[in-house]
């Protein structure tokens, strides 16, 4: 599993009583996810928060921590804890809290794990989740999906001063290869002026027109060669993002024949970073999520009126377990559904009420599905009176 340090690796262990002070966030991957998701423990610490990127709400972000680590010490004490096995399971949580800089680099939500030893794992997500702190033998994973799943889109950051093509998706914006031209001048530096004016009389024929070109009619002809040249070395795709000042924007669709997706006035400029594209492109992707997540539940409905799917969670349970479930559809935000899973006999107990050792089936479920190879799709709101499809593998 990966710890957070401001070390080079991950051995915090090893390395002794690690500082934190300057420390950053890690970023949400899938590898990440699988390191969290496989680490158990006796009593795991998963405190997730709401964060802000800047202004005066991110001084209340350390208030909303500092308020679950106050209940996760409670649960602790509940748990039969004393108070300095307490202190020495939540200091270096506690130490966040002071930390400054740490809290510079916020995303839009925050997920906090500590393990038996009181290491500490901050992970950062780009999806904001509810408040909520557990404490059970593995952690909390469920609410990370929003951050996590979703396609990686296409998206042309596109600029006079800078062209750069990356992949998007929920969680991440990441470049990708391309040889593009790196800007408007980068492809008409070689224009040939006198050349221009020579062969471009005007409307009249006039040989006055022959000492002069319209300034208007240059630009467009400058853009127009610059706009095909980025559209030549893109690579095939149906639809892309497009990121830059409306005129280019509108300029590029008549050019290219690709569908092309963008923000009204996205307001790009360069030079620009990949967290800005994340951001820029933030809308686009959500509208997207949410049409993936209206054809998954249509296709999962249908599932359910032909016996192919189950919103039972035992029988979702034991699905994932034994890697029969091919897709599922779950509620992030869904209050737990809390029981025991015994791995030997696949039997699963579901409780009303929350009993010692206890796990959330729910999570449990999202887990196992993923390790198994399931497309998983995190939904807004009620998917069934469960909250939960699981479409067997056919």
């Amino acid at each position: 599993m990966r710890f957070f340090d401001t070390f080079d690796g991950y051995e915090l262990a090893e390395l002794g009583t690690p500082e934190v002070s300057g420390m950053r966030p890690l970023a949400l991957d899938r590898d990440l996810f699988d390191d969290l998701a496989a680490h158990e423990g006796s009593y795991l610490i998963s405190m997730l928060i709401p964060t802000h990127t800047k202004g005066r709400d991110v001084s209340q972000d350390r208030i909303r921590l500092k308020n679950l680590l106050a209940s996760a010490d409670s649960e602790l004490a509940r748990l039969g804890f004393k108070p300095r096995e307490r202190r020495d399971r939540l200091q270096f949580a506690q130490e966040l809290l002071e930390d400054r800089e740490f809290w510079e680099h916020q995303a839009k939500g925050l997920a906090v794990y500590v393990d038996d030893d009181g290491r500490v794992t901050p992970v950062s997500l780009t999806r904001s989740v509810g408040e909520s702190a557990v404490i059970m033998s593995v952690f909390l994973m469920r609410p990370l999906l929003t951050a996590l799943t979703g396609p990686e889109i296409p998206a042309l950051a596109l600029t006079r001063g800078e062209v750069g093509l990356f992949l998007v998706s929920a969680s991440s914006a990441r470049r990708a290869g391309a040889d593009l031209p790196e800007s408007f001048d980068d492809v008409n530096w070689f224009v040939d002026r006198e050349r221009q004016r020579q062969q471009h009389p005007d409307r009249s024929g006039t040989g006055r027109a022959r000492h002069g070109h319209d300034p208007a009619d240059r630009e467009e002809e400058d853009l127009s060669r610059f706009l095909r040249e980025v559209d030549q070395a893109l690579p095939e795709s149906e639809m892309m993002i497009v990121l830059g000042d409306d005129d280019l924007v509108s300029r590029f669709e008549h050019v290219s024949d690709r569908r092309v997706l963008s923000s009204e006035n996205s307001g790009l400029r360069a030079p620009f970073t990949e967290s800005e594209i994340l951001d820029k492109a933030d809308p686009i992707v959500d509208e997207m999520m949410r049409d993936r997540e209206r054809d998954a539940l249509a296709g999962a409905t249908e599932q359910i009126g032909v016996g192919n799917a189950t919103t039972d969670i035992s029988l979702a349970m034991r699905g994932a377990m034994t890697g029969r479930i091919g897709q599922l559809i779950v509620d992030p935000t869904m209050d737990p559904i809390w029981g025991r899973v015994d791995a030997s006999t696949l039997e699963v107990t579901a409780h009303d009420e929350r009993e010692h050792a206890d796990v959330d089936l729910v999570d449990r479920v999202v887990v196992l599905a993923m390790r198994h190879g399931a497309e998983v799709t995190p939904v807004t709101g009620p998917t069934t009176d469960s909250q939960l499809v699981a479409v067997t593998r056919f």
